[in-house]
């Protein structure tokens, strides 16, 4: 089955030569289709936040994290844009659980740590 979204309208098609499915949403009562709204924003707001646990976070995923990723699109949609997605550049770049700690016991910035750790590997790979 696939969904494809029309102004105004939601037509589901189907393999095997069966026929497709329009829902016209003004044969929808306003009530259901505020109530759909409200729905669709809560689970499209909602999956923002479903983050997988990786070695870029520390295999740990923290209800801050999960906050901050639905302020982000709770920002995103409140900002008076048109655009459904919210672009990739606007997130902030991901770091490595390792290099954040890598920086904190250096005393110094994520980039710095990067570069020193470049360095290191660079030369350990020349000697």
């Amino acid at each position: 089955m696939k969904k494809l979204l029309g102004i105004g309208k939601v037509t589901f098609t189907f393999d095997d030569g069966l026929a497709s499915v329009t829902l016209d949403v003004t044969e929808v009562s306003q009530a259901n289709r505020d109530h759909a709204m409200l729905h669709g924003f809560a689970a499209r707001i909602g999956d923002n936040a479903a983050i997988a646990k990786s070695a870029e976070n520390g295999w740990k995923v923290t209800e801050e994290m999960r906050r901050n990723e639905i302020v982000a699109m709770v920002d995103h949609y409140t900002s008076g844009t048109a655009e459904w997605n919210m672009r990739t550049s606007a997130k902030a770049p991901k770091q490595s659980a390792t290099m954040l700690a890598i920086a904190a016991k250096r005393g110094c910035t994520y980039a710095e740590a990067e570069a020193w750790f470049s360095e290191k590997m660079l030369a350990e790979l020349s000697a």
